[in-house]
Formats: structure tokens, C-alpha cells, sequence
């Protein structure tokens, strides 16, 4: 019999999972509402490889910008402190979150074996050899397994984890936009991830939609971002002014601390993505860990039935994944000082930042290959 796989969460992991494991044959249940898609997502050439095995990666390449190279330059003065290139044989692009949930939904339409259920979940029980999962809207459901696809404060995480291990946040937002290129000098156009240091806050931004649209964000601890924020920080700078005029739609979203489980599963629910570990945003490796998390389970249900698969990948994720979340939070931290330290920074960076970011990148995009 074919066995039924309930996975909780409709955002870009879930429903890639979702569309893996179709094709695998499986029954889907994709249980929670769409999510809204702001802004842009990096995918790194380990992230990137993770589509390939997935089926995923013409797709993304067709949808992304390629990018070639990381430009940082001080906030205080404009003047450039490193310039990192990606190497000629390794892609890494920006793409939309839209545009690349689009590509995967276009592959699960028409799949017989995939169902959407909007309503949330709400409970989750084991019942016997199949585990009970009851919506908001009354209905239950009876699955052979829950893949937990639903965040980091999600349902899934506080079953296989219990209250306590919800996550924190850390002591910093992320202001996300989406801006029109023609709104800004073509500077911003170009294929690469501009990074601007400031004093205990940075500024990211790099083109998606074939260049027509800037992803822009900036982080900053809750002091820095009052109600004129943007005149006070973007204004008085010769580039940033120009965000600040073009757009003032920002999203203020919260960053969590570094926080990994001890188990991603428990009974038959197994988390992955952001549920599992959330990752510091610094070195782009959110989205490209949690399709990670899918290539690596797909090639285990080559050889394993369901359930060992799940375990396994569980097992050897968790693993893997403590360097790279490590490495994410050192990383900012570095971004986030202040004062002297900030300054010693910038002189470090533009003494030999170029050689030591581009070795530190290769260690992260090797680490779990």
C-alpha cells in the first residue's frame, strides 16, 4: 500500500519536498496556507547542487542572476574594502522567492498524488502505527509520516523538540525589499552581492528577475531602526540615499539565534528546513541548507525504505549542519560590530579580506558535500 506523507508547511521547502517526495510515488498531503514570498534568496554552489539532485537546478538557473562576485565597501565613507569572485566553474545567482516557487509549483501541477489543505495544523497524536494530525477546520488525518516544514516556532519543532526548545531571537531585525532596478543608479544592477559594513549594522543587495528587481536588506539591532531610520542611515550615504528614495515598503523581520536540536525527529515526524535550523542569514545559506536537507533524503529513499530515509537523513543532517550554522553566527557577529572593533575590522578586510572570505565561503560550500 502506498504510503501517505503529511508535510506541514507550504513554503518553498515544504513544497519542494512535497514534490520530491511525489515523485517518489508517495501520497502528499501539503497541509498550511501559501506563505508570502518578499524578496530574493542566494543559492550558493552547494544549495545549487542540492536542485540538481533534486530536479530543480535548469530551473533555478533559468530564473535566477548569476553572480560574480561579493563587493564590500564601508557605510561610513563609501570606500572599498574587498572584493571576493566566485570561481568561473562554481554558479551562485539570486533568484526571487517567488520566481523559484513558481518553477516548483509548475511541477506539482497535475501530480494526482499531491493534495493542498489550507486550514493550519493543530495537533499532532500518535494513533497506533500511524500518527493523527487534526486541522483548525475540524478534520483529521491519518498519515504514515509528518515531514515539519513549518518554521522554526512551528507545530512540528514543539512536537519533536517540546515547548522549551522554541527559538529565541536574536537581538537584531532584518528590514527585506524588493525594489525596481530603473528606481536606482545601475549600480545596483550589477551581478553581484553588494555588501555595505556599517557601524553595528550591514546592508545586502543584489539583482533578481533578470535584473529588473534589487533585493534589498538591511539588519540592524531594534535601536538603530526608529521611525527615521532610513533618513538617518541611508540618507547622509552617496549610494544608500538612493534606497532610501526609492522605496519606503520595508518588512521588518526578526533573526533567531543559533539554535539546533539534539533530534529532528520523533515518532514518525521528522523536521527539516527552518524548522530543524534556522540559519543565521550571513553566509546564504538558508534556502541552500534546507534543500540540502531534501537532495541528501532522496538519495537515502534510493536504497532505504520511507522511514529508515528519514532517520538517516535526520541523523546525518543534525551532524553536518553544526559547522555551517557556527560559521553563520561568527560571521554575524563580525557584521555587527561596532565602534573600534569595527574599524579594525574594515582595516583587516582591506588588508587580506578578499583571500580570507573566499576561503572561508569554499570551507562552507564544501562542508557537507
Amino acid at each position: 500500500m502506498t504510503k501517505t506523507v503529511a508535510i506541514i508547511g507550504q513554503g518553498l521547502t515544504g513544497v519542494t519536498a512535497g514534490l520530491m517526495l511525489a515523485e517518489h510515488g508517495y501520497d502528499i498531503l501539503l497541509v498550511g496556507a501559501k506563505p508570502p514570498l518578499i524578496g530574493g534568496l542566494q543559492l550558493a554552489p552547494n544549495g545549487l547542487e542540492a536542485l540538481r539532485t533534486i530536479g530543480l537546478y535548469d530551473a533555478a538557473l533559468s530564473g535566477g542572476v548569476r553572480l560574480d562576485n561579493i563587493a564590500i565597501t564601508a557605510m561610513n565613507d563609501g570606500r572599498t574594502l574587498a572584493e571576493i569572485p566566485h570561481p568561473q566553474n562554481r554558479v551562485y545567482i539570486g533568484i526571487g522567492r517567488a520566481d523559484l516557487y513558481q518553477a516548483v509549483e509548475a511541477k506539482l501541477a497535475g501530480k494526482k498524488n499531491i493534495k493542498r489543505m489550507a486550514g493550519p495544523a493543530i495537533s499532532i497524536i500518535r494513533a497506533s502505527d500511524k500518527m493523527e494530525l487534526v486541522l483548525e477546520n475540524g478534520q483529521t488525518l491519518y498519515v504514515d509520516e509528518i515531514i515539519g516544514a513549518d518554521g522554526v516556532n512551528g507545530l512540528c519543532r514543539s512536537f519533536v523538540c517540546g515547548a522549551q526548545l522554541k527559538a529565541k531571537t536574536a537581538p537584531y531585525y532584518a528590514m527585506r525589499n524588493e525594489i525596481e532596478a530603473r528606481a536606482l543608479p545601475r549600480l545596483f544592477s550589477r551581478t553581484q552581492t553588494q555588501l555595505i559594513l556599517g557601524d553595528g549594522c550591514h546592508f545586502v543587495s543584489y539583482p533578481i528577475a533578470g535584473q529588473k528587481r534589487i533585493n534589498a536588506v538591511f539588519c540592524a539591532s531594534p535601536e538603530k531602526l526608529g521611525p527615521e531610520w532610513q533618513a538617518q542611515l541611508f540618507a547622509p550615504h552617496p549610494i544608500l540615499k538612493y534606497v532610501a528614495d526609492a522605496s519606503a515598503q520595508w518588512v521588518k523581520l526578526p533573526l533567531f539565534a543559533n539554535s539546533l536540536p539534539a533530534s529532528w525527529r520523533r515518532m514518525q515526524v521528522t523536521l527539516i528546513g527552518d524548522a530543524a535550523h534556522i540559519m543565521p542569514p550571513h553566509l546564504a545559506q538558508g534556502a541552500g541548507q534546507s534543500f540540502e536537507d531534501i537532495a541528501y533524503l532522496k538519495t537515502q529513499l534510493q536504497e532505504k525504505p520511507l522511514s529508515d530515509a528519514l532517520r538517516s537523513m535526520a541523523i546525518l543532517r543534525a551532524s553536518q549542519l553544526k559547522s555551517t550554522t557556527s560559521k553563520a553566527s561568527l560571521t554575524g557577529q563580525v557584521m555587527r560590530l561596532s565602534g573600534l572593533p569595527a574599524q579594525l575590522r574594515d582595516s583587516l578586510l582591506g588588508l587580506s579580506g578578499a583571500h580570507l572570505l573566499g576561503n572561508w565561503l569554499a570551507d562552507v560550500w564544501q562542508a557537507n558535500s
